[in-house]
């Protein structure tokens, strides 16, 4: 699973055929919980998730978390 630092939050995406999955994850306690709500196209590419989360997440962007960032 690729997990990143969305706007202080980590959010896990993992492939599953041609679909993408996306997940809560709490790090700490190495637990993760899909979400459903959000869709991720099947068509994007590894390296255009962080500008999709971005785009989906961006009003929970703040002056001390203003980015998305992959961290596993």
């Amino acid at each position: 699973m690729l997990i990143y630092n969305v706007f202080g939050r980590y959010i896990g995406v993992k492939r599953v055929a041609d679909d993408w999955q996306i997940f809560r994850v709490d790090r700490s306690e190495g637990k993760h919980s899909r979400l459903y709500n959000i869709i991720i196209p099947g068509e994007l590419s590894e390296a255009e998730i962080p500008g999709w989360l971005g785009d989906i997440f961006h009003e929970a962007a703040t002056e001390k978390h203003p980015d998305v960032f992959r961290v596993e």
